[in-house]
């Protein structure tokens, strides 16, 4: 092999080294993936970009629906930490709307004050009932019979209204909750977040 054919074999080598690792490091070490525009923002900014229902208006109503309840009478003047279940709320819009975001968001803001112990909701409900079965058939005893008893339950709903003409378009929500009592039936505390919003209509449709 002659001089040249060594160096040209070598260059060709290096030419494919720095070309894997520049598909494979594409801005410096770390880095996956070709150019992108994906950026990170902040989670808590005010969000418009359309009339929906969007993670601004989860937040504040999140945050509005908490500080009320921990304000009323049965959470604030309690002697005991009442148990409290939360229900799903009902999405009564014209449009998807995931609520349990909503209630998980309540859920945690309520732990975290600790004025609220919270049992576990429909969804998990069945989980936690083979979890007891499951140790009781371990331990030969029967312990915590009031698990699944709650002293309070909360409930709530989302309603839209939305109108709009050639030019612009409204859309009003009102999201209500209320906390009952589970034996009686009693509705002990009840607050609404109403959120209205207004656009434009884009070049194209809504």
């Amino acid at each position: 092999m002659t001089t040249l054919t060594k160096t040209s074999l070598l260059l060709s080598i290096s030419a494919m080294t720095l070309l894997f690792n520049g598909c494979a490091t594409p801005g410096g070490a770390g880095m996956v993936g070709y150019d992108s525009n994906v950026k990170y923002g902040d989670a808590k900014a005010v969000e418009t970009l359309t009339a929906d229902f969007g993670s601004t208006d989860l937040q504040t109503t999140a945050e509005s629906m908490t500080q009320s309840l921990l304000e009323s009478r049965f959470i604030s003047n309690t002697h005991q930490t009442p148990k409290v279940r939360l229900r799903t709320i009902n999405n009564l819009t014209y449009e998807h709307i995931d609520t349990k975001v909503i209630t998980d968001k309540i859920r945690i803001k309520l732990l975290k004050s600790g004025k609220v112990r919270f049992l576990a909701d429909k969804a998990n409900l069945d989980d936690v009932h083979d979890e007891r079965e499951f140790a009781l058939g371990h331990s030969g005893k029967e312990t915590n019979k009031n698990l699944d008893s709650a002293d309070y339950i909360v409930t709530g709903n989302i309603r839209s209204i939305k109108k709009a003409n050639d030019s612009m378009k409204d859309v009003y929500y009102n999201i209500s909750m209320e906390l009952v009592n589970p034996q009686s039936g009693e509705v002990l505390w009840a607050d609404e977040k109403e959120i209205r919003k207004t656009t434009s209509k884009a070049s194209v449709g809504w």
